[in-house]
C-alpha cells in the first residue's frame, strides 16, 4: 500500500522553462542598473560561457543550481573589474532578484485541489532538481517533507534524493510512488531505488525505449482516481519499453 507520495516540481506542477527564461531578463535588467559593466564588458556570448568556466573548476556545482548561479556571477562580476568585497554583495542581491522572479510560476490545473484531497490520506514529499521552494508558493502546508539537489548536493537521477526522502518519512520504496514528468531523472531515478513511479504526461508525448513507469496520466486531476485502483490493486504495474 502507498503511504509517501514524492513530487517533483518542475514541469510536474508548473511550466518552468518560461518562468525561467522571463526570471534570466529581469536579473539581466538589474544588472544594466546595479552593475552596469557586466552588461557593458560582457557580451551575449561572454555571459554564456561562464556557465561552462564555473563548471570546469568545480563540476560539481552541475548538481546545485543555487550556488552555480552565484557562482556565475560572481566570475562575470569578476571579469567585468568589480572588486572582491562588492562583487560578493551584487552577486548576492542579482540572484535574490533572480530567485524572487523564478517563481512567479502558475500553478497546472488542479495542483492546489489535488493536494487538498492527497494530504489527508498520504505523508507528501517534493523532490527537486531545481530552486523553486513550495514555501514561497503558498503549498507548504501540504508537504511534510521537502528534498532538493541543493541541499543534498546530488541530482535526480541519482539515488541520493530519493533516499533522503526516503530516509526523512521513515517510509520503504515499497510504499513510496514518485510523480514527475520526466522519464530519466524522474521516472528511471526512481524506479532504480525501487519506488513505484507515475509518469505526468501533459503534453501527451511518447515514451522513450526504457523500462516503463507503473502509470501515467495527462492530468493532474486523475491521480487520485489512479492511486485508489493502484492501491486495491485494480491497475497492475506496467511492464516492457
Amino acid at each position: 500500500m502507498i503511504r509517501l507520495l514524492t513530487f517533483d516540481l518542475d514541469n510536474t506542477l508548473w511550466e518552468t522553462e518560461t518562468v525561467v527564461a522571463a526570471a534570466e531578463l529581469t536579473l539581466l535588467e538589474w544588472l544594466k542598473v546595479n552593475a552596469p559593466l557586466f552588461v557593458e564588458r560582457l557580451d551575449a556570448e561572454a555571459r554564456r560561457h561562464l556557465r561552462k568556466e564555473v563548471l570546469a573548476t568545480d563540476p560539481d556545482l552541475s548538481h546545485r543550481v543555487t550556488a552555480l548561479r552565484i557562482a556565475i556571477l560572481e566570475l562575470g562580476l569578476r571579469k567585468a573589474g568589480y572588486a572582491e568585497d562588492q562583487l560578493k554583495e551584487l552577486a548576492q542581491r542579482g540572484f535574490d532578484v533572480f530567485l524572487e522572479a523564478r517563481h512567479a510560476v502558475t500553478f497546472f490545473p488542479h495542483v492546489e485541489n489535488l493536494l487538498q484531497q492527497l494530504a489527508p490520506r498520504y505523508q507528501l514529499a517534493t523532490i527537486s532538481n531545481g530552486n523553486a521552494d513550495v514555501r514561497r508558493l503558498g503549498l507548504e502546508q501540504y508537504f511534510s517533507i521537502i528534498v532538493s539537489a541543493d541541499d543534498i548536493g546530488r541530482s535526480k537521477p541519482d539515488p541520493a534524493p530519493f533516499l533522503a526522502a526516503l530516509e526523512r518519512a521513515s517510509a520503504e520504496p515499497a510504499e513510496t510512488l514518485h510523480i514527475g514528468d520526466h522519464p530519466v531523472d524522474d521516472m528511471q531515478g526512481a524506479q532504480a531505488v525501487g519506488l513505484h513511479t507515475l509518469w505526468f504526461n501533459r503534453l501527451g508525448l511518447p515514451w522513450p525505449d526504457q523500462p516503463r513507469p507503473h502509470g501515467e496520466v495527462r492530468c493532474l486531476s486523475e491521480i487520485p482516481e489512479w492511486l485508489q485502483r493502484y492501491d486495491i490493486g485494480t491497475l497492475e504495474p506496467r511492464s516492457g519499453t
